[in-house]
């Protein structure tokens, strides 16, 4: 079963105790442009530095519209990570997290 939840629910209730890691998987030009405060970016081309991250924090990955994370939360949860899909992803946040 994956993993969800919705972007503007992780944005509100985000843990402040540094127990994650939020990830953008979005190419480097568009993460540059603009992404969500406090997210590292890991572009899906680079999809191997995924498992560098450490297992002892929840992940949480977001793409442009939550579709790509998906799967890339099936296989980090295939691999031992406790990962999160956030819904909507980084067109979500812009159109209804900043308002």
């Amino acid at each position: 079963m994956l993993n969800e939840i919705a972007i503007c629910d992780y944005i509100k209730n985000r843990p402040s105790d540094g127990s994650d890691v939020l990830v953008d998987i979005r190419e480097k030009r568009l993460f540059e442009f603009g992404t969500i405060p406090g997210a590292v970016n890991i572009p899906i081309n680079e999809i191997r530095r995924l498992y560098q991250l450490p297992k002892d924090k929840s992940i949480y990955v977001f793409c442009q519209s939550g579709e790509i994370s998906e799967e890339i939360v099936e296989l980090l949860s295939d691999a031992g990570y406790t990962a999160y899909n956030l819904t909507g992803g980084y067109r979500e946040y812009f159109r209804e997290c900043l308002s």
